[in-house]
């Protein structure tokens, strides 16, 4: 059988997996994180995530030896500090599975020196929808969010959920520091629940701040002295203004920046 694609009439064998129900309905999980050096950071939390999103969504589990093939592509791909993305998605028979690595160079030290700017997505999070429990490939709520940050020119969108609270970014968790206290929307507020976010929240309690999981208002943003937002690819990246109005300072906070260093010193070998 025959298919249009991209302007050629080729054999449908060419794109058989576009076909399968993971491609057609974004049916399927994906976990993006990085690799600095000989280190593939927190692999064994991804594909536990990876593996319980799959179950929700009623997709055969994957069993393949992940930390072996990740080395395999990155060596031959000759990449050293890497950006991995497994997606993973529903089959007529069994599951699919795509592996994908490149360099990783998105943000620079000066991006994190000058902080992301954003802006309130128009777009609200149902607390209970899928998207708060599964990193689906059903992504679309959270990637028109980002596009209309860059139509903006801004870099990143916050997203609010039904009740008009603070859930996080449209790639990200969302942090504040007001008066030396660590403030993130609990996971009732429809957060997903993060690697790298259970990860700040360790650093913060050997840092001995005080941690609120709770519900947060744009007031609160407003008023915040510092923010940050966190994910395995941004790390934790300094909020310095929203909607034009600057956060604290408008500048990269104290704390956010030990926060980031204690990181660091985590993932990088």
């Amino acid at each position: 059988m025959k298919v249009y694609c991209n302007g050629e009439i080729i054999d449908k064998d060419k794109v058989s997996e576009v076909f399968e129900p993971g491609f057609l309905f974004g049916w399927g999980v994906f976990e993006p994180f990085r690799v600095y050096g000989d280190n593939i950071t927190f692999l064994s939390e991804h594909i536990n995530r990876l593996n319980m999103g799959l179950e929700i969504l009623g997709i055969e589990a994957i069993e393949i030896d992940w930390e072996k093939s990740i080395r395999e592509l990155i060596s031959t791909n000759s990449i050293k500090d890497a950006y991995i993305r497994i997606t993973a998605y529903k089959k007529r028979k069994g599951t699919g599975i795509l592996i994908y690595a490149d360099s990783f160079g998105y943000y620079t030290q000066e991006v994190f020196e000058k902080g992301f700017s954003t802006l309130i997505s128009s777009y609200l999070r149902n607390i209970d929808e899928v998207a708060s429990q599964v990193k689906s490939l059903s992504y679309l709520q959270n990637r028109l969010s980002w596009f209309q940050a860059q139509k903006a020119k801004k870099d990143e969108a916050l997203i609010l959920n039904e009740k008009g609270d603070l859930v996080g970014g449209s790639r990200s968790n969302l942090f504040l520091i007001k008066d030396e206290r660590l403030i993130t929307p609990n996971i009732e507020s429809g957060v997903f629940e993060g690697i790298t976010r259970k990860v700040v929240l360790s650093i913060a309690e050997e840092m001995n701040l005080e941690i609120e999981e709770r519900e947060i208002s744009l007031e609160d943003l407003a008023t915040a002295n510092e923010a940050f937002i966190t994910s395995a690819l941004l790390e934790t990246m300094p909020l310095v203004e929203c909607e034009d109005e600057p956060i604290g300072s408008g500048k990269p906070g104290k704390i956010t920046l030990e926060i980031l260093s204690e990181y660091r010193k985590i993932v990088k070998p």
